[in-house]
């Protein structure tokens, strides 16, 4: 073989073996037409809820449609950062709660439960201190905060709060204690506290910041949660799960 038959040779791509793709088109799984529409609709439905976000940081203050949709379709839980969002009835007890707990000028801080903080809807007074960036589209109410670093606050935040309430994104004892450092940071003097955790974190909430137990049951919407999970405050707080 001549040195030039080689190079066409080599330059000259071989024609595919039909019979092998055949083959193996055989072995890739093919999707429905319902499948796919399921699919196409899922992806449209982000580019729409990625929209109203880049929409919602552009315009700052104009937020509102974050507040007026159900959280989950903006956020999505985040198993990995220990995220379950309450149910609707849950949500909106709990900010009446903090709301009129607040009075009208009261600042309100929403520690690590943006399901409450959502359902207070556009009010002023109320911030949310977060882990999570993507609640950075809520503008100047969000306050990015991580729970191992409790020291480190606004200095604006200072003693602010005639409200905190709370949930703690992991269930341990060693969560709990930082953010009660944050929470006895931010509150104001006399300000009222609420917390929602486990059952089992009874003992250390009373520890760390003179908590008790109070009728209401927070309710989440996934009901995978193994934990038992209760409401505890520093006042006495006559909140319950009867219907209002």
């Amino acid at each position: 073989m001549s040195t030039t038959d080689a190079n066409e040779q080599l330059s000259t791509p071989k024609k595919p073996n039909t019979d092998v793709l055949d083959d193996e088109d055989d072995d890739v799984p093919q999707l429905s037409a319902h499948a796919l529409a399921a699919l196409h609709d899922f992806y449209d439905d982000q580019r729409v809820i990625q929209e109203a976000l880049e929409e919602a940081k552009k315009n700052g203050n104009d937020n509102s449609v974050l507040f007026k949709t159900d959280l989950g379709k903006f956020f999505p839980e985040d198993w990995q950062l220990s995220q379950f969002w309450y149910e609707e009835t849950t949500s909106r007890k709990l900010a009446e709660e903090v709301l009129a707990q607040a009075g009208p000028n009261g600042r309100v801080a929403c520690v690590s439960c943006p399901s409450i903080f959502r359902a207070c809807q556009v009010s002023e007074n109320v911030d949310l201190f977060e882990f999570d960036k993507r609640f950075d589209a809520f503008g100047s109410y969000f306050i990015f905060y991580d729970y191992k670093d409790p020291e480190n606050v606004p200095e604006e935040c200072l003693q602010a709060y005639k409200v905190v309430i709370v949930d703690p994104p992991f269930l341990s004892e060693e969560c709990l204690e930082k953010v009660a450092i944050t929470v006895k940071k931010i509150v104001a003097a006399n300000g009222k506290i609420i917390l929602c955790s486990g059952n089992v974190m009874e003992a250390k909430a009373f520890e760390t910041m003179g908590l008790k137990p109070c009728a209401f049951v927070p309710i989440h919407k996934k009901t995978c949660l193994k934990n038992p999970f209760a409401c505890f405050t520093n006042y006495d707080c006559q909140l319950n799960n009867n219907a209002s």
